[in-house]
C-alpha cells in the first residue's frame, strides 16, 4: 500500500479557534478512514505542528483527503510520497 508522509503547520485561523478546527479534522479523517485511508499523526516541535502518516490503497485518496483537509483553511500541507526498503529496492537500477 502506498505510504505519504504530510508535513502540516496550523494556520492562525486554526491557532484561533481550535475547538472547532479540531472538530472539522475529526470529520475529514473519518470520512477518508472509512474509505481505507489509514492515518497515524504525530505532533511535532520545530517548524511543522504535526506529521501524518498516511497509507492508502490509492494516490487519488490520498490527494482527494489533502484537498478536503486543506479546504478548511486550518492547515498547510507538504506532502512527500514514502518508500519503505523492499519498495525502494524494486525501484534501484539491477547492477
Amino acid at each position: 500500500m502506498p505510504s505519504y508522509i504530510v508535513l502540516v503547520k496550523l494556520t492562525p485561523r486554526a491557532k484561533q479557534n481550535m475547538p472547532e478546527a479540531l472538530k472539522a479534522r475529526d470529520r475529514t479523517w473519518s470520512e477518508f478512514e472509512h474509505h481505507g485511508l489509514k492515518i497515524t499523526p504525530y505532533s511535532t516541535l520545530g517548524r511543522f505542528d504535526s506529521v501524518l502518516f498516511l497509507e492508502s490503497p490509492t494516490e487519488e485518496l490520498v490527494v482527494r483527503f489533502l484537498m478536503a483537509a486543506g479546504a478548511s483553511g486550518n492547515i498547510e500541507t507538504e506532502t512527500l510520497r514514502a518508500f519503505s526498503e523492499a519498495e525502494s529496492q524494486k525501484l534501484r537500477p539491477s547492477s
